[in-house]
């Protein structure tokens, strides 16, 4: 059961009275994956406004129907509920679910490995329920945590931010048990700048956690570390790294063809923990580095998180690894791309011994430092001996001409897939990598 499984859910969660009752098999904010005893949630836009759909919701058999349109203020529709603002009324159906659910509540932020940290942790957890997908801003959020079962004994959420304050606000919902920062990388510079601004907005997290409560950040930067540790003094801060001044460390580490192996080892541990997992990367060990923090501070067996990490058959959603053309091996990592996971991307492409070819769509909403940017990630390629770099979008000019020699550029998509059909053998690994907007799923299938 979820939280929200009728109106009579609804109604004590935001506080009003509803007149017709109900139950919800679903919530939607789009008309196309409406069903029958769905809700639909109205939100607009810059260019659509969900409101123009509310009559088309309920006859596609929506029970209810949440909007701000004061067309909707005197309707004699008991179906239609009308708010102020349909963001903010999720926002307080949140607020008032958590102050309510007596487990933990852990809030994920970070650059990167925020959906791949998530779901570690979630998986390690029993009796959990963890972010939908990557619902991840003051939509998204709520969503995920309104479709959560109310048995679950933890909430695992992740929380991002393309602005100044976006961080705040969804971890004041929250109020965490357990906030957790994976990194700070360039990000969203757009609106946040640099570094100092991506730095500054994901640590809004920390004056949202409970007093006594625990932060999970990196130890890899000095100056970030003394900076949190100024924020809060009262509560618990835990590092993980792959250095050995963090917290938890990782030693020992070996590539494996189809995984890592290496062992977790902290002062607070009576011996190292022994991991063996199919995910590859340093980033990836960082990630089950925090999923083991979590599991510390949680008062969990730590046998119990090994043998969940050892025995599942993991697979991140953003880098899945698997046969392709012509007997090639293809690693799926389009979902999105920045400056530091495409760095790390290249990083786990570079460890295999086969012939290298990275696809490359542009990084987007990198502000002034776009073209920087894209230039380094070239040289960055270049310097970890991959192969064949090949780029789609007009950002990727620069990537190509800092990486020289085998770097191809290709204005449309079908000169792209007539190249790696010419091209691609059993003998190639191939990554594909860029930002959302670019959809470079597109070249998956060729």
């Amino acid at each position: 059961m979820k939280f929200i499984d009728s109106t009579h859910d609804l109604e004590k969660y935001l506080c009003i009275k509803i007149k017709e009752h109900n139950l919800i098999k679903s919530i939607s904010t789009d008309t196309r994956s409406i069903v029958k005893k769905s809700m639909f949630i109205a939100l607009k836009g810059n260019n659509f406004n969900g409101n123009d759909y509310v009559e088309e919701a309920l006859k596609k058999g929506a029970v209810i129907a949440l909007t701000d349109d004061k067309r909707f203020l005197n309707s004699k529709n008991k179906k239609i509920i009308y708010v102020k603002n349909t963001i903010l009324a999720l926002g307080k159906i949140s607020r008032n679910i958590i102050k309510e659910f007596n487990g933990k509540v852990i809030a994920v932020t970070g650059s990167n490995g925020k959906t791949t940290t998530t779901n570690i942790i979630a998986s390690t957890l029993k009796e959990s329920s963890s972010t939908i997908g990557n619902f991840n801003n003051e939509i998204g959020m709520p969503l995920s945590l309104i479709n959560a079962s109310f048995k679950s004994k933890q909430l695992v959420l992740e929380i991002g931010a393309s602005k100044f304050k976006d961080i705040d606000y969804l971890s004041k919902i929250l109020n965490p048990h357990i906030g957790i920062i994976t990194n700070i990388g360039n990000s969203h510079l757009e609106k946040l700048q640099n570094i100092q601004g991506v730095l500054k907005v994901k640590s809004e997290i920390i004056k949202n956690i409970r007093s006594d409560g625990f932060l999970i950040v990196p130890n890899e930067k000095k100056q970030y570390l003394n900076y949190w540790k100024k924020i809060r003094t009262d509560i618990r801060i835990l590092t993980f790294g792959i250095n050995k001044e963090a917290d938890f460390h990782a030693t020992n580490i070996k590539t494996k063809k189809n995984g890592t192996d290496f062992y977790i080892a902290s002062k607070f541990l009576d011996k190292p923990i022994l991991i063996k997992t199919n995910l590859e990367g340093t980033h990836n060990i960082k990630n089950l580095l925090v999923g083991c923090i979590t599991n510390f501070c949680l008062n969990n067996k730590l046998d119990d998180f090994t043998k969940s990490i050892n025995s599942n058959d993991f697979q991140t959603i953003r880098q899945i690894k698997s046969k392709w053309y012509r007997g090639s091996t293809l690693i799926d990592d389009t979902y999105n791309a920045n400056p530091d996971s495409t760095k790390k991307s290249i990083d786990l492409l570079g460890n295999y011994k086969k012939r290298t070819t990275l696809i490359l769509g542009d990084m987007l909403e990198l502000g002034k430092y776009k073209k920087k940017l894209h230039r380094e990630v070239g040289e960055y390629a270049n310097a970890k001996g991959i192969d064949v770099l090949l780029g789609y979008g007009d950002l990727t000019r620069h990537t190509i001409e800092s990486f020289g020699d085998y770097g191809f550029h290709f204005e449309n998509e079908d000169d792209l897939k007539n190249y790696l059909k010419k091209n691609i053998t059993s003998k190639d690994v191939i990554l594909i990598k860029g930002s959302r907007g670019m959809r470079m799923e597109r070249f998956v299938n060729v």
